[in-house]
């Protein structure tokens, strides 16, 4: 795709892995610049509460996909 064409890609919510990846980012940045730490507390608690919002919606996505296998395998064992 060229930068012309105008069309931006959708937004997608970060995974948990990706928001751990960047907590670990941050945390270097942390320890890398003591007298500034401070200044990435709210950064931090912002990813903290992305990461409980994306292991609570990767659990429901785990829940939904056994809920449907379970399903489809009763509608299989009914048709057989």
């Amino acid at each position: 795709m060229s930068a012309g064409s105008g069309k931006a890609k959708p937004f997608r919510r970060p995974d948990a892995a990706e928001i751990e990846s960047f907590l670990d980012y941050v945390a270097g940045l942390m320890e890398r610049n003591p007298r500034e730490r401070h200044l990435m507390l709210p950064i931090w608690r912002a990813l903290e509460r992305e990461l409980l919002a994306a292991q609570q919606a990767e659990a429901i996505y785990d829940a939904a996909r056994l809920r449907l296998t379970r399903s489809r395998d009763q509608t299989a064992a009914l048709s057989s």
